[in-house]
């Protein structure tokens, strides 16, 4: 249970925290999340996830006080872009699954063609949000700490990806996947 709330964690916390992540990364198994009751008064788990990305994020960059607050400002512009983003994405896969479910003779070939066409120019603006998060990043931050933030997302990035492989891999009943390894960066 611990190693699924961690997951849960990684997503939820992911997609505010950190930007471009993988669609499939950011849609790990969330239907296995289980909720689990806080005591009064103590910090969810989400907000202790996020305050220790945070501290990792802090410690790695060597950030002061005002360029933690100005990530956090670009994190949450950024979020919302991407937030609408994976919408319109999970939206096309649906569709696109959809009509390729229908077999080749019942589905709308035009619809199908547009539907690619969508999800192209979705990656694409994905990309785009990537870059203009690097240029905002860099009117308060050095090149050498925007590259290190780089890395802490590809690292965060990598290991859901691992936690996903290892669901995938796990058998029916056996330990927990990925609870070996902290998803998140030291």
């Amino acid at each position: 249970m611990r190693a699924t709330l961690a997951l849960w964690l990684i997503v939820v916390s992911s997609t505010t925290t950190f930007g471009a992540m993988d669609l499939e990364a950011q849609r790990l198994d969330r239907r296995s999340a289980r909720v689990v009751e806080q005591p009064p008064g103590a910090p969810g788990l989400e907000q202790q996830f996020r305050e220790r990305l945070a501290q990792v994020v802090r410690n790695r960059l060597s950030l002061d006080d005002a360029q933690m607050e100005r990530l956090r400002q670009v994190n949450t512009r950024m979020e919302r872009q991407r937030a609408q983003l994976l919408r319109q994405e999970r939206q096309v896969r649906m569709a696109l699954r959809s009509e390729v479910l229908a077999g080749d003779s019942a589905a709308d070939q035009a619809k199908v063609a547009q539907l690619l066409d969508d999800a192209l120019r979705i990656q694409h603006r994905r990309l785009d949000l990537v870059e203009e998060e690097q240029r905002a990043l860099a009117a308060f931050m050095t090149p050498v700490q925007r590259a290190k933030y780089f890395a802490i997302q590809d690292e965060l990035r990598r290991r859901l990806e691992d936690i996903r492989q290892q669901r995938r891999q796990r058998s029916p009943g056996g330990p927990p996947a990925g609870a070996a390894r902290s998803p998140l960066p030291e």
